[in-house]
């Protein structure tokens, strides 16, 4: 019997509105945006790998479950069940510090879309980039999408992070970045 190998995408970026003040929230459609980068990531037969809790995480989750695909959260600490209600696998870290989890939702994804995004999604654009995975930022979604669109991490210029005007032109981009490399 031949296994098929699937691509694993991760789609990372703001948490939930709740851990924002209020008037720097994210708007309502930049949800909408990572639900609708879930949706067609599912319907391409991918993975969809997230940090599991709310915000970008659960709405790309909501996406693939549509489409009824196959979720992962990558949590922090060593407790089940921790992770959104449309998360399949949980995958523990076993590390309760910060880090550990953004380092190993990375290196299990072929590319990673980032979608606006505070500190945590930072971390994650720079572990990609320092291990030469593919990142997608999906244009005016703000956060860190927004400011590394385009560029370099630093002057070794290893990964250009690639931009999407769209969520279709990101999940395009994104199954089609790793067949290149």
């Amino acid at each position: 019997m031949k296994t098929i190998k699937k691509l694993q995408i991760g789609v990372i970026g703001y948490a939930g509105i709740e851990e924002y003040p209020k008037e720097k929230a994210p708007k309502e459609e930049i949800y909408k945006a990572a639900e609708r980068v879930g949706f067609l990531l599912a319907k391409e037969g991918v993975v969809v790998v997230t940090g599991g809790k709310g915000g970008i995480m659960e709405s790309a989750a909501i996406g693939a479950k549509k489409a009824n695909g196959t979720t992962v959260g990558v949590i922090k600490g060593n407790q089940r069940f921790c992770s959104n209600n449309f998360t399949d696998i949980e995958i523990l870290t076993g590390m309760v510090a910060d880090g550990f989890d953004e380092f190993m939702l990375v290196n299990m994804c072929d590319v990673v879309i980032t979608i606006g995004g505070g500190a945590g999604t930072l971390e994650e654009i720079v572990i990609a980039y320092r291990n030469k995975k593919p990142v997608i930022a999906l244009e005016n979604t703000g956060g860190w999408a927004d400011k590394t669109i385009e560029k370099f991490i630093d002057e070794r210029e290893t990964m250009k992070i690639e931009s999407a005007k769209t969520p279709e032109e990101a999940v395009k981009k994104a199954i089609e970045l790793p067949k290149q490399l």
